[in-house]
């Protein structure tokens, strides 16, 4: 693409195996960590708004204490976790069953740096991104995916979304499987 729009598209492959449906590239896909650039816009709708803070303990907002047990003094903050100095890690895993509390796997020694405090050092970590979906839920009242739809994608008139189910059905009946 240049100034002045799209040069060319191409696609290879199958969007769905099983129907034996070739992937356009108008199907809607997965884009992972791509989503923490979205989510970042999403957050700092709500610091415009007053409603969060990027430097406030966001232990405050969770209702709990947000600490890593070998820096216990040193509070984290949204600017910490989405710019991936919170001091968090990957080392416990960051996928969190639907039946699973967030706060029990932030208990867990393996989602904490030991050698560096919060602010102290980059280290990638995409457990940031459930914490700051829970502190903007906490901030809010209103469930991540649909404050997604509401701050990010209505407002660019996209056809995306965080949950399957907020897609439209045009959207669902051409996602990549």
């Amino acid at each position: 693409f240049d100034r002045q729009g799209i040069l060319s598209s191409t696609t290879r492959g199958h969007a769905d195996l099983a129907a034996h449906r070739a992937v356009t590239v108008d199907d809607p896909v997965r884009i992972a960590s791509v989503s923490k650039l979205v989510v970042a816009i999403a957050v700092m709708r709500l610091v415009e708004q007053g409603r969060l803070k990027l430097d406030a303990d966001v232990s405050s907002t969770l209702g709990y204490p947000l600490r890593n047990p070998h820096h216990p003094t040193v509070p984290i903050t949204l600017r910490l976790l989405l710019s991936h100095r919170s001091s968090i890690t990957d080392d416990a895993g960051y996928v969190i069953p639907y039946d699973a509390e967030l706060r029990d796997k932030l208990s867990e020694p393996a989602a904490w740096d030991a050698a560096h405090a919060p602010g102290d050092y980059f280290r990638y970590a995409n457990l940031n991104l459930p914490i700051v979906a829970a502190v903007m839920e906490q901030a809010t009242g209103e469930r991540f995916d649909r404050l997604m739809r509401r701050l990010v994608l209505e407002p660019l008139r996209l056809d995306a979304c965080f949950n399957w189910q907020g897609c439209s059905d045009a959207a669902r009946s051409r996602a990549v499987v």
